[in-house]
């Protein structure tokens, strides 16, 4: 669920992004264009990077993390630092490159590997999923304390 709302938000993060870009560098896509379409996926990886630093960090939370009662914390159960933050990124990042290399150089059914990093908290003792796992962080379940919706208490 919380995957789902989530890209819902990054689509809006994303497109503002592509647009400052592209009228900043006219890239519209075209083909022949290989160096501006690199930069391209860099800068994106790059606003995500900045996106999900940003709120994962010093007990910060996106959107629909707060709206689902979720926190990421380090193994101590603290909250991330910036640099937490920034590795629990690139190890989603890296596994992600990974699984696309792989459904790229040998076969596109390969792409399905990129839920297998969530579907790893099926077998972890801790529920982690193996983006967690290489962080050394985990995502859990905020106590909501003192909210009550009228009506349902």
């Amino acid at each position: 669920m919380g995957f789902v709302y989530e890209a819902i938000i990054l689509f809006g993060v994303v497109w503002f992004a592509g647009y400052v870009f592209s009228s900043l560098t006219h890239y519209q896509a075209q083909r022949g264009n290989i160096a501006l379409h690199h930069t391209f996926q860099i800068f994106t990886a790059m606003v995500f990077g900045l996106y999900f630093s940003w709120f994962w960090a010093e007990g910060r939370r996106t959107l629909p993390m707060k709206t689902l009662s979720l926190d990421i914390v380090d193994k101590r159960g603290a909250p991330l630092s910036l640099v937490a933050a920034i590795g629990r990124y690139l190890a989603g990042l890296a596994l992600f490159l990974l699984v696309m290399a792989a459904a790229r150089w040998i076969h596109m059914s390969l792409v399905l590997l990129s839920f297998a990093p969530f579907a790893y908290c099926f077998i972890d003792g801790q529920k982690r999923s193996l983006i967690d796992l290489m962080a050394g962080t985990r995502l859990v379940l905020r106590p909501v304390v003192g909210k009550h919706i009228r009506g349902l208490v």
